[in-house]
């Protein structure tokens, strides 16, 4: 199992290729170009992307819960599957679709009232998960906090030093998500 992690916001055409790939995986890759839109997509968009195995995933999240940028949660659930199959799905109204990938982004951005920081069951599986600017803000806010000698321990790792780069730029990019 691998992280994949991509800023929310990608710049132009990188942000046309992934909503057209994306629409066009939803759809069956009907689009003509499967998968030649998808690899395009894929092509703008990696250098907007970055990627943990699990031993990575770990290494960074106990960095985190030391420098207190996380915290501990029980996700809420997703919300069910509503379509009858994936005919259904490729059949229904767009309107229908639209409402249920809506409630999938909500329940992806959930965070926990009262809580401050990125509820670290984001980075337990692959999610679909959505960490937002105001997470991340808030865990650099913890982390420039924390003693001077656990940020030194923790900046002599070059993994931690690329993950909390990749932090700081994808604050700038609306977030990330992990997958």
């Amino acid at each position: 199992m691998g992280y994949s992690f991509e800023h929310v916001e990608l710049p132009e055409p990188a942000a046309t290729a992934r909503a057209h790939a994306e629409a066009c995986l939803e759809l069956g890759g009907s689009c003509g170009n499967w998968p030649r839109c998808r690899d395009e997509y894929e092509s703008l968009a990696a250098a907007h992307q970055f990627a943990l195995n699990v031993a990575g995933m770990g290494f960074c999240r106990e960095h985190m819960r030391r420098a207190g940028m996380t915290y501990q949660a029980t996700p809420r659930p997703f919300p069910d599957w509503p379509f009858d199959g994936i005919d259904d799905w490729r059949n229904a109204e767009q309107s229908r679709r639209d409402a249920y990938q809506q409630a999938e982004r909500t329940a992806a951005a959930q965070t926990s009232p009262g809580m401050v920081g990125i509820p670290e069951f984001k980075f337990t599986s692959n999610g679909p998960w959505l960490v937002g600017t105001t997470e991340i803000e808030q865990a650099l806010i913890f982390y420039e906090a924390s003693p001077a000698s656990l940020r030194a321990e923790c900046e002599a790792d070059e993994l931690w030093v690329a993950w909390l780069a990749w932090l700081r730029e994808a604050r700038a990019h609306g977030g990330f998500t992990v997958s």
